[in-house]
């Protein structure tokens, strides 16, 4: 089935886009126009159920895209254009203006995140010990109330990823000089993407064409990450 060639990822490109372009319209209309109104309970979690696969799929369908780049001293510049051209969508998320509520305070620019957190070791197993000699510890303070959760970081991420699907050629190319300068450096996670457990994809009732589009393109972006060189 892989490696992937241009050839393939004109198909695979725009079903992956398209897929996304329904996920950010179901997330912003959960998350509705307002963005630093108080979420009611329970449904930022809802919005992060899809949202959290779908920049997961983002990020595999910008790997696959991205051209490869060796950083020398002399040139930092990209190698060749890249495929992900196909598939480029609309915007579904209105983009900020400069008096949106949405829009991050003190000049910071929305970011698409390109990296993951990397896989949590295994729990310990057997019987803890929480003591050996003296006292037990005292207890501890109870945990403060949880602060109601706005829409406004939430929303910031809707618009990074939409700003993926407007210009995934810019972003193709961002991640591959991203990776470059990991790669330079001889970083431990030279593609830091949780191939094992990727956000949210074994959570139950998760859209099985999201879901279907996930596995394929983690299981390409794995192939790529560590398929023997030539």
């Amino acid at each position: 089935m892989f490696p992937l060639d241009e050839q393939d990822m004109e198909i695979v490109a725009p079903e992956g886009w398209a897929r996304l372009d329904r996920v950010v319209l179901m997330a912003a209309d959960l998350l509705g126009p307002v963005a630093d109104a108080i979420l009611p309970k329970g449904v930022a979690a809802k919005i992060l159920a899809i949202l959290k696969p779908a920049e997961a799929l983002a990020r595999r369908l910008l790997y696959l895209l991205a051209p490869t780049i060796t950083l020398t001293p002399a040139s930092t510049a990209p190698g060749p254009a890249s495929p992900a051209k196909a598939g480029a969508s609309s915007r579904p998320v209105p983009l900020p203006s400069a008096t949106d509520p949405g829009l991050p305070q003190r000049g910071r620019k929305i970011l698409f995140r390109l990296t993951e957190a990397p896989a949590r070791g295994p729990k310990p197993t057997g019987p803890r010990i929480r003591y050996l000699d003296g006292p037990p510890a005292p207890p501890k303070p109870p945990a403060r109330p949880a602060t109601p959760q706005t829409a406004a970081r939430l929303r910031d991420r809707l618009i990074a990823l939409t700003l993926v699907l407007g210009d995934p050629n810019h972003h193709a190319k961002r991640l591959a000089r991203f990776l470059a300068r990991r790669a330079a450096k001889d970083s431990p996670r030279p593609v830091p993407f949780n191939f094992a457990y990727v956000p949210r994809l074994a959570r139950l009732g998760l859209e099985e064409d999201l879901r279907d589009a996930l596995e394929f393109t983690n299981a390409a972006a794995h192939y790529k990450a560590h398929a023997p060189p030539g």
